[in-house]
């Protein structure tokens, strides 16, 4: 009977703890943002000055419904003018921040910030986290919101041949609801983005950037805090509209195949059903590498009952016997066919939307845009597969993958077309002049990050890429599709790969101008949020590692135990990038782990090690030795999105350091110990995921 009323005491005690560290880190962007703050938002809207040597700028606070100006004829850049929406106010240190942005880029004009909702009294939450500057997701969506500023001198040269337009558009501030007057003010919002267009056309923001650098500056801090429940886009949000070619076109489709006759059928009946825009006319190569003689014979009989209608014009397969290397077939395909602009394509993809080639023809038509990719979802479901690439900080990953396409997620990011570091070679256009220009796909790279390579490289000569979110293709790539990272041999291709990428690229380690540093950098975590833990992983403590002579005999191997491994390597490597490191600074492992069907609020966690002998098949234990340390625990809401069906994994996030030399050199596979604190049940698990540690 006591220890009934004790373990429900436990339990108590365990399940109180464990939802008030789960409130404290709902909080967490409340309270680091309010750390952020300066000072207390002045609500004047005049004029402050600063004076730095001999620079002064002038600063003056201007409504979005007021922002038709009188021309001043002494506009100087010394003179900036801050536009603000009326719903809501400026943060703190926006001023500050601004000001100090100018001062410290001479040559940038114009410049906008981030911002986040006032969700209660004096509690800020859901910060927009903006990209760089994106001309083609601004074209689709006035994501630039609640706030922008521009030197004063630019802003006469933006608007002196536009005063009329302004006029009509500029409102009334301090009207009641439902009156013209209101209907004025509301229209004045328009005349914001109106206002803004025309800055970002005089400072040229629509054309190719010269090489990085940027035309129009972002200051990814938060710089305005908007009223509850504002439409951030005040209107323009992103949308599926239709867009017009600027002049006929021909299309050269690549295919690379190989033994895959059926789908490959299905791709070009779906291609030619979907296909009927009178000036666009395409041509598709087939690339094989070396199927049986069988398919081959079938390749030839599928491609001969392909009617040349809606635009086809000719299928060309091409046959070499040769190892797979999937950019030298796309560069053979490009090499032996004639369009325009280069289609590549999956022979898995099955197009189900009329209109598709025009939409992404008709972005990679324009002057400044470079890799055009498309929306991919998985067969017969509303399930994600692909809507761009994100570059994190161990590399490309799709984000949103496996997230339900019904729902907006991220203030649009799967809607409309967005500017992001690149698309998936299963679906990706370009014209063949920039094709080119950069040296197509790179063939040191034969497996992956091939279309990755492509798109860095265009980004490098000053293109924007651009996603097409509007528009959606499925992708027939299994849902059940097992992780390179559960492949030894396949983790070590890996590796390798994405060593050479960042050689080729190496300022591009944890660099996406269209993905803010403050939104979650793990490429497991699918769902766009801010980041789950504020704390700089330099601040975690190292932790101690114990010895166990004998390993945990009392706990079960039990697979009801997951543990994910999202890195696991030196913290040189993780804070700097690939690079050859004596590890100074020790090892960092992270991740998340769970029990399946128990509630985790019992267990506490503890990070296991082994000692392996690494052979081309396996790894195994060197001997009974298992070394064990605690865990960091962090928030992990995208854990909680998922498994809605479990019990308490708000909190299954698990970070550890180790310091250099409490391991022997060699390599180490990773587990996990639950321990149930309410009762006598220890579990554990192992995953393939090793750690090196070097000498």
């Amino acid at each position: 009977m006591l220890k009934e009323v004790a373990k429900k005491v436990l339990i108590t005690k365990r399940k109180r703890d464990y939802q008030s560290k789960v409130k404290e880190c709902k909080n967490a962007y409340n309270i680091w943002e309010h750390k952020r703050e300066k000072r207390p938002m002045s609500v004047s809207t005049g004029a402050a000055a600063e004076v730095t040597g001999r620079l002064q700028l002038v600063t003056e606070v201007v409504s979005y419904t007021g922002v038709w100006r009188e021309s001043d004829p002494s506009a100087t850049a010394e003179k900036i003018l801050i536009f603000v929406s009326p719903k809501g106010k400026l943060a703190g240190h926006a001023i500050d921040n601004i000001r100090n942005y100018f001062m410290a880029h001479p040559e940038i004009n114009v410049v906008y910030g981030d911002e986040d909702e006032m969700v209660g009294h004096g509690k800020y939450g859901h910060p927009y986290f903006k990209p760089d500057w994106s001309p083609d997701t601004y074209l689709n969506a006035f994501y630039i919101g609640s706030v922008f500023a521009c030197r004063a001198n630019t802003y006469e040269s933006a608007t002196k041949e536009y005063e009329n337009a302004l006029k009509m558009l500029g409102g009334t501030s301090g009207v009641k609801k439902n009156t013209p007057e209101a209907v004025g003010r509301e229209a004045s919002l328009l005349s914001a983005d109106v206002l803004f267009c025309m800055l970002a056309i005089e400072e040229r923001a629509f054309g190719k950037r010269n090489g990085m650098e940027f035309p129009i500056g972002h200051i990814d801090e938060i710089l305005f805090h908007r009223n509850a429940d504002t439409d951030v886009f005040y209107g323009r949000g992103f949308h599926n509209s239709r867009h017009m070619l600027i002049k006929p076109a021909t299309v050269s489709i690549i295919i690379p195949t190989k033994d895959h006759p059926d789908i490959l059928l299905q791709c070009l009946k779906s291609i030619v059903s979907t296909t009927h825009e009178k000036n666009i006319k395409y041509e598709i190569v087939v690339v094989d590498n070396g199927s049986s003689a069988y398919n081959r014979v079938r390749y030839g009989s599928y491609i001969n009952s392909i009617s040349k209608i809606n635009g086809l014009t000719n299928i060309t397969y091409l046959y070499k016997v040769e190892d797979f290397n999937f950019s030298h077939m796309c560069n053979r395909g490009a090499a032996r066919s004639g369009g325009e602009y280069l289609l590549f394509l999956n022979d898995d993809i099955e197009v189900t939307q009329d209109g598709w080639m025009r939409e992404m023809l008709s972005q990679a038509q324009l002057r400044h845009v470079g890799v055009v990719g498309a929306k991919l979802l998985y067969p017969d479901t509303d399930l994600i597969q692909h809507a761009g690439i994100t570059n994190v900080r161990l590399g490309p990953v799709h984000k949103l993958q496996r997230m339900h396409d019904k729902k907006s997620h991220y203030f649009g990011f799967n809607r409309g077309i967005h500017n992001l570091m690149g698309a998936t070679g299963a679906c990706l256009m370009l014209s063949r002049e920039k094709f080119n220009e950069v040296g197509g796909f790179p063939e040191e790279l034969p497996v992956a990050f091939n279309d990755v390579d492509l798109c860095y490289s265009v980004h490098q000569y000053g293109y924007y890429n651009v996603c097409c979110n509007h528009i959606s293709l499925y992708h027939h790539e299994s849902l059940s599709r097992g992780l390179d990272t559960l492949d030894m041999k396949k983790m070590e291709r890996l590796s390798k790969e994405y060593d050479t990428l960042m050689k080729r690229h190496p300022g591009f380690y944890n660099k996406d101008p269209f993905y803010s540093k403050y939104l979650t950098d793990d490429e497991t975590i699918s769902a766009i949020i801010p980041c789950e833990d504020f704390l700089p992983v330099l601040d975690i403590p190292y932790h101690p590692v114990k010895e166990h002579d004998g390993g945990y005999p009392e706990a079960k191997e039990d697979a009801c135990l997951r543990l994910g491994v999202e890195y696991a390597g030196t913290m040189d490597n993780w804070m700097y990038g690939i690079r050859e490191s004596d590890a100074e600074s020790g090892y960092f492992i992270k991740g998340y782990c769970f029990v399946i069907g128990s509630d985790n609020a019992f267990f506490d966690r503890r990070l296991v090690l082994r000692q392996v002998e690494v052979t081309e098949e396996d790894a195994r234990p060197v001997s009974s030795m298992v070394y064990s340390t605690p865990v960091y625990t962090w928030y992990r809401p995208d854990i909680k999105l998922r498994l809605q069906d479990q019990i308490d994994v708000d909190l299954t996030g698990y970070k550890v350091r180790i310091a250099k030399g409490k391991l022997k050199p060699g390599y180490y596979q990773l587990g996990m110990v639950a321990l149930d604190m309410t009762g006598r049940l220890k579990l554990i698990n192992w995953v393939p995921n090793l750690l090196k540690v070097k000498v």
